[in-house]
């Protein structure tokens, strides 16, 4: 499934997504250290983070200017807001060292259910949140594939 709003689609941003599905098959995730690593300077690297499911308005929508978000479930489940409609409000100025930039919550955004071994991918500029629990909250393994231009 991809899911993306028509305007502000640029296939050029996928083109790494192969390569981050065969990471995801050929790489113990389970026993990856907590943090950044398998780093390939800004085109590729991962975040392993562990963390207790909270409800989802404790967390603000987030952008990234020059990065796709892959969010792969290792263990636990989690729900994520996603907005594919580019047009956001600024919170905050633009912090160029971790590719973030906190917005408005969106009028308009959709639930994402994410389950053991499940993954969404967010585009650049497509405000989202994360860590939301989905009915109790749960620990959570996850990956997060940093995949940029």
């Amino acid at each position: 499934m991809l899911f993306v709003n028509l305007e502000s689609f640029d296939s050029q941003d996928y083109a790494r997504l192969q390569e981050a599905v065969t990471f995801l098959k050929t790489t113990d995730l389970t026993t990856t250290p907590l943090g950044r690593s398998h780093q390939d300077g800004e085109r590729f690297y991962m975040q392993a983070l562990e963390y207790d499911t909270e409800p989802i308005e404790n967390f603000d929508f987030e952008i990234h200017h020059h990065c796709l978000d892959l969010h792969y479930i290792v263990n636990g489940e989690e729900r994520i807001d996603v907005a594919p409609n580019t047009n956001y409000v600024a919170l905050n100025p633009y912090n160029t060292d971790r590719d973030l930039q906190y917005v408005q919550r969106p009028a308009v955004f959709n639930q994402v259910l994410l389950h053991q071994d499940d993954f969404v991918l967010i585009g650049m500029h497509e405000p989202h949140r994360t860590n939301g629990v989905i009915s109790t909250p749960t620990h959570v393994r996850k990956v997060v594939l940093k995949l940029g231009r």
